[in-house]
This record gives C-alpha cells, structure tokens and sequence, in this order.
C-alpha cells in the first residue's frame, strides 16, 4: 500500500556530544521541577515558583515521561506530559484524548534520538490506557507532522474598531460585571453549557479553572482580568467574557486603550451578540483585540465589515490518532458514507491507526473496524487528524496531493460526511 509522502525530508543530522546512555520512563516525583525546567530553557518561557506549583495543580506525576541521562534517576535531559481531556468533536459528542504538553530535550542533547524515544513511549502508554487521540500545539509542525499529527484547527487574530456598530438590533440582555478571582463557580457552568457547541472544546478540571483565574500569570493563563457575564435568559445558559484594558500610547493622535479579549464563551447567538456588543462598547477604548474561531459570526455582524481590520490567521490543534476505529467511531457525520480508507503510520506501523478500515457511518453514530478489502482512499495518518475535527475538506487535502483516490467518488464522499457546521476552536491554551 502507498500514499503521498508525509512531509518533505529533513536536513542531514549529526550527534552532537559523547553518546551516554539514555533511559526513557515515567517521571520520578523527585525530579518534577527538572522537567519544568527543559520547558523553560527549550521555549524561554520565565518559570517562577508559582507558575511551577500552578503548573504542577494541573499536571499530575503519573502522566509526565522523561529522558535521564546515564540510566533511571540521572540527570532529566528530555521530557513531555499530557493532560487528560474530553475533546468535542463533530455532532456535539465527546472523546477523552490526551493533550500533549511540555515536550522537549535539552539543546545539549538533539540529535540523538531522545525526542523519538520519548514520542515513542508516551504513544504506547496512552494507547496502552484506551486513549484513542493525542493533540497538541506544535512549536514546529514539520517535526509533529513526522510522527502522526495533522493540523486539525485553525484561529484568527482580529482588530475591531470600538464602537463598530452591528447590522441589526441586539436583543437586551443582563449583564454582570465580576473579579476574576471571585468568577470561577459562574465560569466554569457557562462554559460547560457553551462546550458542545464547537468542536476543539475540552474540558476543564476544577484545577485548571483555578489557574486559569489565578494571580499568576503565564502563557496559559492567569493574572488578572474583567469578567463580564451575560445571565441566563429562558434557554439560554448566557455566557462570558474574560477582557483585560491596555494601555497603548500618551500620543493624543494614537491609539491609547486596547481592549485584549482573551476568551468569549457562548452556547447561543444571542448571547454571543451580547458580549461583542458590550465589548467593543467600553468606554475610552479604541480597538478590541481577541482571538476567534476562523467562521466567528462577528465578521456578518458589523454594519461595517471593514471596521475589522486585517486579520491574522495561526494554526492551534494539531491531531494524532492513536487508534483508528475507536475515534472514528466516536464522531458524527453529516451525511451517510461507507468508506474503505487506508492509513499509513510510519512512526508506529503496527499501532492501532495502521492498516485499511471500513467506516459505515452517517447522523447518528458509526462503526468502523479493519478489513482486508482494497481502500477506496489512502492516506497518513497525519491526514486523517486534519480531517477529523472537520476543519479541513477532504476535497483540499486531495488536490494538495495528500490523498490518493482510488475509488472514483470516495474523496467527495469523505467531504461531505467528515464536514462540520463549525469549524472547530479551541479557547484553552495548553
């Protein structure tokens, strides 16, 4: 069986330093802040104790694998860790995955070998334990697309003008102002509420709210911000908004007051409605900054679509799938389709995600097992997680040349069915 290749090749590599003996295993508790700090010295980030502790609330020992230098309990020269979340995937149904976290080996030590050692292990262990999909955020997608992810979600950097005004009048609806540290038992209901609506959601534990709404901040989360809540109206659970001011510039012909949204939460339009307009209301303040999901429907809410100004674009969840009949089982589909797809998994050919499996699948739920038919598509790995939040059509993966039809037809139907009503986004930063 072949397929289109996986990603281009990559420089020729050499050791570097005198070969020692390395040992990949679970963490020993003892050496916790030698792992926190390869993050800190592979991705710069500034570690404090308190981000350590905030960090180690929502990490737990048990699910952190690292790499010693000469045998168990040497020097911790490589790691990476894994939080255990329900991922929402299309037809507002969940999935337990593993997001993938903390991955990295000392500058002193590339070149060996360690990061495939340390893949390798947490893929079988989370295999081991039933999770059927690992995500992460990839500080290099040319390194994660290697060993199975695809780029499964996407998100825009948007600037609106304060004031802008909206095509149609907003229902009323009340509001409420809170502290950040008081928020948590509001937050995390409407949130839970909001979870199914978009896939890319996950969960969060009662720890991870903690640190979310903490003091201490980091890149994940913290420090202190507005809470606006819209209260729950009929059938609407309402929703919220975590804002912060910044001050910009003294320049009286600048711009002085940015408005930095760092998340907006709702299950409904009306409510969604709600918060941008009490948003780009705030008084003194010239443009609101946020990060939104690439079909937000702010854009066909201004009267003036061009009072959003040029708009960034980034990629965010990457997928792995670990385990092709368990996860393809588990999400919904927009039409019926009975479909042979082949997957080629290079890093781990007698996995799981490996081999040819049939999908009969449709609104309702789906089945899929292996069989020895001839695929009507064949695809890696890393393809099928780009497919499988539904951010992507299968129509454009082909034409990229990173499916291969073999049945005339399949590619259509695989659009059709892996689409999704919304693209999918994720608000939680890991």
């Amino acid at each position: 069986m072949s397929a289109p290749p996986l990603s281009r090749p990559g420089a020729q590599r050499r050791s570097v330093g005198p070969v020692t003996e390395i040992h990949v295993g679970p963490l020993d508790p003892a050496a916790w802040d030698q792992s926190i700090e390869i993050g800190r010295i592979v991705f710069g980030d500034s570690v404090s104790p308190e981000n350590a502790a905030a960090e180690h609330s929502v990490l737990s020992d048990d699910r952190v694998i690292v790499a010693t230098e000469g045998g168990p309990g040497g020097r911790v020269v490589g790691s990476t860790g894994s939080y255990a979340f329900d991922l929402t995937v299309p037809g507002g149904v969940t999935v337990p995955v593993a997001g993938v976290t903390n991955v990295g080996v000392l500058p002193t030590h590339r070149r060996r070998g360690i990061f495939r050692q340390l893949m390798q292990r947490q893929h079988d262990d989370l295999s081991a334990a039933g999770t059927p999909i690992a995500i992460l955020n990839a500080s290099d997608a040319r390194i994660y697309g290697r060993i199975g992810y695809g780029m499964a979600s996407r998100y825009a950097l948007v600037r609106v003008r304060s004031g802008a005004t909206f095509v149609g009048d907003v229902a009323g609806r009340n509001l409420s102002l809170w502290r950040s540290a008081d928020a948590h038992g509001v937050l995390a209901g409407l949130y839970e509420a909001a979870r199914l609506v978009r896939p890319g959601t996950v969960t969060r534990s009662e720890a991870w709210w903690q640190m979310l709404l903490g003091p201490t901040e980091n890149w994940k989360a913290g420090g202190h911000h507005e809470v606006v809540v819209v209260e729950p109206e009929g059938d609407d659970p309402g929703g919220y908004a975590l804002y912060r001011a910044k001050h910009l510039s003294e320049d009286p012909f600048g711009e002085k007051i940015r408005l930095e949204v760092r998340e907006v939460v709702a299950a409904t339009p009306d409510t969604h409605a709600a918060l941008w307009r009490y948003l780009l209301d705030v008084d003194l303040v010239d443009v609101v900054e946020a990060t939104v999901p690439v079909d937000d429907p702010l854009l066909w809410r201004l009267g003036d679509p061009r009072a959003l100004g040029p708009r960034g674009t980034g990629d965010y969840l990457f997928a792995r799938i670990l385990d092709v009949p368990a996860a393809l089982s588990r999400r919904r589909y927009r039409c019926d389709v009975d479909v042979t797809i082949g997957v080629v998994d290079p890093f781990r050919p007698d996995g799981a995600a490996a081999g040819t499996f049939r999908l009969e699948a449709g609104g309702d739920g789906a089945a899929c097992e292996r069989t020895d038919a001839n695929p009507d598509v064949v695809m890696g790995v890393d393809v099928l997680g780009s497919l499988y939040l539904g951010g992507v059509d299968a129509a454009v993966l082909a034409d990229a040349g990173r499916i291969d039809e073999r049945r005339r037809g399949s590619v259509e139907a695989l659009a059709l069915a892996f689409g999704s009503a919304r693209a999918p986004f994720c608000a939680t930063h890991f």
